[in-house]
C-alpha cells in the first residue's frame, strides 16, 4: 500500500505543479501586458514593472494553488481509471477509501503552503503594492517613455509629447513632437533631440528639448509665430502627492484583523481561511469526479468537476459579500458554504464507494 500511496502522491504532485506553472505563466503574461501598457503611457515608472508583476503574482497564488491541486488530482486519478489501474487496485482490495488517504496528506501539504500565502504573503504583497503605487504616482521614468506612443505632459489639459526613437539606452530622445494648448493658443514644438530632467532642489520634472522649432498660434488664424531654439524646457505636471494610503482589509496583516474583528475584518479572515480549507473538500470531489465511464466519454466528469468547483468558489464570493454587508452574522461566516459542500462531497463519495451513480435514477440499477 505504501508503494501505491507514494505513486499517487508523486504523480498528483507533478500534475498539480505542472498545472500551477501553466496558470502562473498565463497570469504573468496577461499582467505583464497590462503593466507595460500603463508604463508606456506614463501611468507608472517603468522601473516598477517587475516589482508590481511579482507582487500581483504572489497575491493571486492563494487562488491558483487550490485550483491547480484540484485539476492535478482529477487528471491523475482520471488517468488511473482510463488505464485500468484503479480496476486492478480495487481487485486487490484497495478501494476509494484507501486512495483518499494519500490525497488528504497531499492536500495537507498544499493547505500549508496556501495558508502561508493566504494569511501572510498575499496581505504583505497587497500592502506593498498599495504603498508602491502611492509613493510613485506621477513619477516619470525616462526608461518608461516608449517610442511611437503619445504621452501626457499635463494631465487633463491635453498636452502630449511623441518620441520617434530612443538612443543611448533610453536616456536620449530623438525626433520629439510636443503639443501645448495654453490660454486659447496652441504651441507645437518639434525638436531633433531631448531628454528627461528632474530639478534636484524643487523636484519638478522637465522635458528638455534641443535644436528645434516652436509654432505658436490659434487654429484658423494667420498670425502664427515661429521660433527657433537651441534648448527649451517643458515642465511636466504630475499629480499632487497623496496622503498616506488607507489600507483595505485585504492588505492588513492577519493579526491586525483578529485584533480589530469588525464586520469587514471577520469577512476577510473567513475569506483567507477558505482557501486552505477548500483543499480538503476539493480532494474528495476530485476523487469522486475523476471516475471515467467509457460509455459516457472521458470529459463529462471533468466538466462536472469544474462546474462544481466554480459554484463552490462563487458561493464563497457571494457569502463574503453578504458577510461584509452584515446580511450574515459573523459567527456563521462562510461555514454554511463549506458545510454544505462537505455534505455534498460525503454523499457523492458514499455513492461512488458503493458503485452507485452520483445522481439517483428511478428504475435504474446500472453501475456508474
Amino acid at each position: 500500500m505504501r508503494i501505491v500511496d507514494r505513486a499517487l502522491i508523486r504523480e498528483a504532485l507533478q500534475a498539480s505543479l505542472a498545472v500551477a506553472l501553466v496558470f502562473v505563466s498565463l497570469f504573468v503574461v496577461v499582467t505583464l501586458v497590462n503593466v507595460l501598457g500603463k508604463a508606456a503611457v506614463g501611468d507608472l515608472p517603468a522601473r516598477l514593472v517587475f516589482t508590481l508583476l511579482s507582487l500581483q503574482t504572489i497575491k493571486v497564488l492563494g487562488v491558483l494553488l487550490p485550483l491547480s491541486f484540484f485539476i492535478g488530482v482529477l487528471l491523475t486519478v482520471g488517468r488511473w481509471y482510463r488505464e485500468s489501474e484503479m480496476t486492478v487496485l480495487m481487485a486487490c482490495g484497495i478501494g476509494l477509501a484507501q486512495i483518499l488517504k494519500p490525497l488528504m496528506w497531499l492536500a495537507l501539504g498544499f493547505a500549508l503552503v496556501t495558508g502561508l500565502v493566504s494569511f501572510y504573503l498575499a496581505p504583505l504583497a497587497m500592502n506593498l503594492l498599495v504603498k508602491v503605487k502611492a509613493e510613485n504616482v506621477g513619477d516619470l521614468d525616462p526608461s518608461g517613455i516608449a517610442p511611437g506612443v503619445f504621452n501626457e505632459i499635463r494631465r487633463g489639459s491635453g498636452g502630449v509629447f511623441y518620441v520617434e526613437r530612443l538612443i543611448r539606452e533610453g536616456s536620449r530622445l530623438q525626433n520629439v513632437f510636443v503639443s501645448l494648448p495654453h490660454l486659447g493658443r496652441y504651441g507645437v514644438l518639434v525638436a531633433q533631440s531631448g531628454y528627461h530632467y528632474t530639478d534636484a532642489e524643487s523636484g519638478e520634472q522637465y522635458l528638455v528639448l534641443e535644436d528645434g522649432t516652436r509654432y505658436d498660434g490659434i487654429p484658423g488664424r494667420p498670425d502664427y509665430r515661429i521660433l527657433s531654439f537651441e534648448t527649451y524646457r517643458v515642465r511636466i505636471e504630475v499629480p499632487a502627492a497623496r496622503d498616506a494610503p488607507v489600507l483595505g482589509y485585504d492588505a492588513r496583516p492577519t493579526l491586525e484583523l483578529m485584533s480589530t474583528w469588525d464586520r469587514g475584518a471577520a469577512a476577510e479572515w473567513q475569506s483567507r481561511l477558505a482557501k486552505p480549507l477548500s483543499l480538503f473538500l476539493l480532494a474528495v470531489l476530485a476523487l469522486v469526479f475523476s471516475h471515467t465511464n467509457p460509455r459516457r466519454g472521458r470529459f463529462l466528469g471533468l466538466f462536472l468537476a469544474i462546474l462544481v468547483y466554480f459554484v463552490y468558489v462563487n458561493l464563497i464570493g457571494v457569502g463574503d459579500a453578504m458577510l461584509k454587508q452584515g446580511r450574515i452574522p459573523s459567527a456563521v461566516g462562510l461555514w454554511w458554504v463549506h458545510l454544505g459542500f462537505a455534505g455534498l462531497a460525503a454523499y457523492f463519495f458514499w455513492r461512488r464507494l458503493n458503485n452507485l451513480p452520483l445522481i439517483p435514477r428511478r428504475h435504474e440499477r446500472a453501475i456508474a
